[in-house]
């Protein structure tokens, strides 16, 4: 309830506000809203009679809620001016003993209303899209630029999460890349444990052995508690003690409802396969100047055909090249980690399924993860007022 508090003062879409003591008041500016630690807004300007006051201001749904979150305990919200509240249940007082102004905010029904049926999780027991039904009158650049900003966010979040890795493993781009290139294979299913082999193998060992596609296995299929048979358990006891690895423990590989072709046996071999032609991985990536040449890179036949691959491009290939470019300041790389997305066909899975069925259109990979994200970020825990699309359709209920 207080996301749709904070809309409706940025918006100044109350129904009216009042203080307690009947003070005639003015929003003049509803100030910067604050996602950190601290008041809600920032230098806010609120006129009460003939006195202007500028500061911040915090939003509960109930007065009590300040102390119930502790703000009486925190030095930050003394600078508060302003306490916006929907009911007003007790007197706040500052630690010199000042009242602080309290005021009550009436939301129009309609908009509560609105904001009850894009945000309850009891509409649809088959999508989180709350208000597909209303997609038709969002104009459409409302949402191209929403899909391009949730596409922007959700490849920064895989940069930040390719940069973590790189800080864990000493800096060095091909340990990351290998990581990225792991857990990307297991797909949502065995990514976890996919990415478990990685952190314990590392990219090195198996470089060292690249010109020999049975060690490579072994090593592999060894970390993963996966080997079947007599030779290749024989060779990875030596290549273990060789290297003092210990084998993944208590990895949960799943085996139902994925096609055999899919199995992780089949994936780390098919991995081994792609480490035996290209050692010096990244690099070999990094170098080729279009989409045709990674796929051949990563194609294994019978076992990684062109939608694991183009998948592989999105989640591990496309976030490292865009990482690496920024680290090396080089603008083109970046521009062409953003280029691969737009020329890679759109993703085809449950969440774009519901999207498709809204009448949205996904012309590539750079629709169909920005809509990823939405449905992810978004839909699915319904933070409807930190979408565009729901903030639009909250603010024009009325038409």
């Amino acid at each position: 309830m207080e996301e749709l508090m904070y809309y409706v003062w940025q918006q100044k879409m109350f129904h009216s506000i009042s203080t307690l003591d009947n003070t005639e008041i003015e929003i003049i500016n509803p100030g910067v809203r604050n996602i950190d630690a601290g008041p809600d807004f920032f230098n806010a300007k609120v006129r009460f009679n003939d006195t202007i006051w500028a500061g911040n201001v915090e939003m509960h749904v109930r007065s009590s809620d300040w102390f119930r979150h502790r703000h009486n305990e925190d030095n930050a919200y003394e600078s508060v001016i302003l306490h916006v509240v929907l009911q007003a249940d007790t007197e706040i007082r500052l630690h010199d003993g000042e009242t602080i102004k309290t005021v009550v905010m009436k939301i129009p029904p309609e908009v509560l209303e609105k904001f009850k049926n894009l945000t309850s999780s009891f509409i649809n027991n088959f999508s989180a899209i709350n208000c597909k039904n209303d997609l038709g009158r969002v104009p459409s650049i409302i949402l191209h630029d929403w899909q391009t900003a949730l596409a922007i966010q959700r490849m920064l979040n895989k940069v930040n999460r390719v940069r973590d890795i790189i800080e864990n493993k000493q800096k060095s781009w091909p340990e990351a890349f290998y990581v990225l290139l792991c857990r990307a294979l297991g797909t949502s299913i065995n990514s976890d444990c996919c990415e478990r082999v990685a952190r314990s193998l590392p990219y090195a060992f198996l470089q060292k052995h690249a010109n020999n596609i049975r060690q490579v296995e072994a090593l592999l299929l060894g970390q993963a508690n996966l080997i079947d048979n007599i030779e290749t358990s024989n060779e990875y006891n030596f290549l273990r003690t060789k290297f003092g690895l210990s084998p993944v423990c208590n990895c949960a590989w799943k085996f139902s409802k994925i096609r055999p072709i899919a199995s992780p046996k089949f994936r780390l071999q098919a991995l081994a396969s792609i480490i035996n032609h290209h050692p010096n991985l990244l690099s070999d990536v990094i170098a080729c100047s279009d989409i045709k040449a990674i796929r051949k890179i990563f194609f294994v036949p019978n076992v990684l055909g062109i939608s694991t691959v183009n998948s592989i491009i999105i989640n591990a290939v496309i976030p490292t090249i865009m990482a690496y470019g920024q680290w090396q300041q080089d603008e083109a790389l970046c521009n062409k980690s953003i280029g691969m997305l737009e020329e890679l066909p759109a993703e085809s899975n449950r969440y774009m399924d519901h999207w498709i069925a809204c009448g949205i259109p996904l012309k590539n990979a750079l629709d169909s993860q920005a809509m990823l994200h939405l449905y992810k970020e978004y839909c699915e825990p319904h933070r409807c007022m930190r979408c565009r699309i729901g903030c639009w359709l909250l603010k024009h209920n009325h038409r």
